[in-house]
């Protein structure tokens, strides 16, 4: 994986409301937060959001995280999106993902596939593809020469074969979890559904092209696999507030180490522990400084 420290996170920003409050959301936008802890990094958000109240706040909050908004679209037509979350089971959060707003549509920048550099990376999931205008942008954006991180983030029936294929095929690194391998197997080589992970998931590569992939098992741990290599990280047992956002934080702080030059192991263990880390907060975005995690360290 080749060094960049130019990351642009494509798709929904949102508000998720949690036992009725408030907080910031949308995969993107936590892997875009986490990012941006690290200041060698220049993190950029492409979305929309609405010109309502929630929209301006939404856009302010956002800068003051070091996070340049210049392709946050503002928008009269939509509102804001917005996700109810369903928490009662803290470990296996559900969701109720409001339509039509926004982030569905994200529209062409003139400006935007030209200042997407070949060492830069693009970071980018399938929901935002569940309309055509955001999927559009997003297919274009693709055809960029960059390093392109693909949060496979199934969500409801928010999702086709075709999309998936689309994205599939313009994928570099994909992240996908235990539940999302077994609907990916079933959708594209229902033959191999009883054969083992690693079976799974190297076909599902070779199917697609795509070099690397992480399997997260959530408290389990997670694995990292190219087609002749694989390394294996045990997961991290804490009290759970919820676990929105954990999975975004741990693709942020694994991209973090890798794109800074450190080896996988070391990667990958990083992202278990702030995966970890987070699961204790509430939200996607909670408050924390990267010192932080040397305390939680010391902790576990």
């Amino acid at each position: 994986m080749g060094k960049s420290n130019r990351i642009f996170c494509f798709g929904e920003v949102l508000w998720d409301e949690v036992n009725g409050e408030d907080f910031p959301g949308g995969a993107p936008l936590n892997v875009a937060y986490h990012m941006a802890k690290d200041t060698n990094f220049d993190v950029y958000m492409i979305s929309s959001v609405g010109t309502d109240a929630p929209g301006k706040r939404m856009r302010s909050l956002i800068g003051g995280w070091s996070i340049d908004t210049r392709f946050i679209q503002s928008i009269d037509d939509y509102p804001t999106g917005r996700v109810v979350a369903n928490v009662s089971d803290k470990t296996n959060v559900s969701y109720d993902i409001l339509r039509p707003v926004a982030w569905d549509h994200i529209r062409e920048d003139g400006d935007l596939g030209t200042y997407i550099p070949e060492n830069a990376c693009l970071i980018f999931g399938s929901l935002a593809c569940r309309n055509s205008v955001s999927r559009h942008t997003l297919h274009n954006l693709l055809s960029t020469k960059c390093l392109r991180v693909f949060d496979i983030n199934l969500r409801g029936n928010f999702y086709d074969r075709q999309t998936l294929s689309t994205l599939l095929s313009s994928t570099d690194l994909l992240k996908i979890n235990e539940e999302e391998l077994a609907e990916v197997t079933r959708i594209f080589q229902p033959a191999s559904a009883q054969a083992p992970e690693p079976v799974q998931l190297r076909a599902l590569m070779g199917r697609f092209g795509i070099k690397e992939t992480i399997l997260t098992r959530g408290a389990d741990g997670a694995s990292y696999y190219t087609f002749d290599g694989r390394v294996d990280v045990a997961g991290i047992t804490v009290p759970v507030a919820d676990t929105i956002g954990c999975g975004d934080a741990f693709l942020a702080a694994f991209l973090r180490y890798r794109l800074a030059g450190t080896t996988v192991q070391a990667a990958l263990s990083h992202a278990v522990l702030i995966g970890a880390f987070i699961a204790k907060q509430k939200g996607g975005c909670p408050a924390y400084a990267l010192e932080d995690l040397d305390v939680f360290t010391k902790e576990i």
